[in-house]
C-alpha cells in the first residue's frame, strides 16, 4: 500500500492578519523540492514554513529539504487528494501557531493542486491563511512525457499563477522554444525560467492578483491518479561506490522517478567516513551527489524511493542488497 507523508518545517513573523500560502506543485521530477531548498536557504528577510507531501513510505523529501535542522513534524496518509485532506488540515493548522512569514506546500507531482488550494477556505483554517497563489515547476526535459504520462500533470499546469520551466540550462533551445508556444495554449499564466531552482524569491511570494485555480468547476473536479502507478521505498545498510553506480545504471525502465539518500562504505573498517550522497532519477537521467556530511547520531543507512509501474519491487531489493 503506499503511503504519504506531510511534514512541516519552520525556517525568521511579521505581524499580518493572515499568513498568505503558496502551493508549489509539477510533475515528479520537476524540481520541486530544489526550488523549496532555494528558498529556504535565500536571504530574503522572511520566516517560511514548509509543508511537503511525499510519495512513498520513507520520509525521503523531508531529508532532501536542507534546513531541516527545525523539528519536523510527520503525519502518515498525507495524500491531498479530494477524500483525505485531514492531515493538510492538520498540517497547516500546527504550522500556522508558529512565528513564520508564509506558508508554503510542497505536493507530490502525483497529487492534484485544486483540493489543497480549496482546503484553505475551510473555516478552521482561512481565519489565518489566505492562498497567495500557485506556482508549477515545468520539467522542460521530460515536458511531453509527463503530459502524455498522467492527467494531473495538466491539471497543474493549468491551475497555476504562475510557471518555473526547471533545466533550461541542459534542454535543447530549440525544444524550449516549442515548450513555450505549448505552454502558452494551456495556460496564461507567467512563465520565469530556473536553473537549479534559483529565482527571485519574491516572484513566488507575491502572487495574490490573480487565483487561476477559481476557474476551476469544483464540482467537476475528479480525481486524476494514475491507479497503476506504485512505489517501493526501500533500506539496507551503506553500500559500495562501484556497485551503487552499476544498480543505478540498469534500474528498470518501468521506474521512471527515484530518490532517496545513498550512504557510501566508509574507506577503511571503523573509519567513520561513510558518505552521504543525494540520489535523483527522473525518466532516463540520474545523478548522484554529495549533499553533507553525517550528523554525529544519524542514522547510516540507503533510503531511496521508487516510482513507476511493472517492476518486481522484491527482484529491486535484492539487486540493491547486493550493493553492500
Amino acid at each position: 500500500m503506499n503511503k504519504r507523508m506531510w511534514q512541516s518545517i519552520v525556517l525568521p513573523r511579521i505581524d499580518m492578519k493572515k499568513i498568505p500560502v503558496t502551493i508549489i506543485t509539477g510533475a515528479l521530477g520537476s524540481g520541486k523540492t530544489t526550488l523549496v531548498n532555494h528558498i529556504l536557504t535565500s536571504e530574503h528577510g522572511s520566516r517560511i514554513g514548509v509543508v511537503v507531501n511525499e510519495f512513498g513510505e520513507l520520509g525521503i523529501d523531508g531529508d532532501l529539504i536542507l534546513a531541516s535542522k527545525e523539528k519536523l513534524i510527520e503525519l502518515p496518509n498525507g495524500c491531498i487528494c479530494c477524500e483525505v485532506r485531514e492531515d493538510l488540515i492538520g498540517a497547516l493548522g500546527e504550522i500556522s501557531k508558529k512565528d513564520v512569514d508564509a506558508i508554503l506546500i510542497e505536493t507530490s507531482g502525483l497529487a492534484e493542486v485544486v483540493p489543497a488550494a480549496v482546503t484553505l477556505e475551510l473555516p478552521q483554517l482561512s481565519e489565518k491563511l489566505v492562498l497567495d497563489g500557485i506556482v508549477c515547476v515545468v520539467d522542460t526535459i521530460n515536458f511531453d512525457e509527463n503530459l502524455a504520462r498522467n492527467k494531473t500533470a495538466l491539471e497543474q499546469i493549468q491551475a497555476s499563477d504562475l510557471l518555473v520551466l526547471s533545466k533550461v540550462d541542459i534542454v535543447d533551445k530549440k525544444k524550449l522554444e516549442t515548450i513555450k508556444s505549448n505552454i502558452s495554449k494551456l495556460s496564461k499564466a507567467g512563465v520565469i525560467e530556473a536553473v537549479k531552482g534559483k529565482v527571485e524569491v519574491s516572484l513566488l511570494l507575491d502572487l495574490s492578483h490573480t487565483k487561476k485555480f477559481r476557474e476551476w468547476k469544483r464540482s467537476e473536479h475528479k480525481h486524476a491518479h494514475d491507479s497503476s502507478i506504485e512505489s517501493a521505498s526501500i533500506k539496507v545498510g551503506p553500500v559500495d561506490s562501484d556497485k551503487i553506480q552499476e544498480f543505478f545504471e540498469t534500474i528498470p525502465r518501468g521506474i521512471f522517478r527515484a530518490k532517496g539518500i545513498v550512504c557510501v562504505k566508509e574507506s577503511a573498517p571503523n573509519a567513520g567516513d561513510e558518505l552521504r550522497m543525494v540520489f535523483q532519477k527522473v525518466g532516463k537521467r540520474w545523478e548522484m551527489e554529495f549533499s553533507r556530511p553525517f550528523e554525529p547520531k544519524e542514522e547510516r543507512k540507503t533510503k531511496i524511493v521508487f516510482i513507476g509501474n511493472d517492476f518486481d519491487k522484491n527482484k529491486l531489493e535484492s539487486e540493491l542488497r547486493k550493493c553492500q
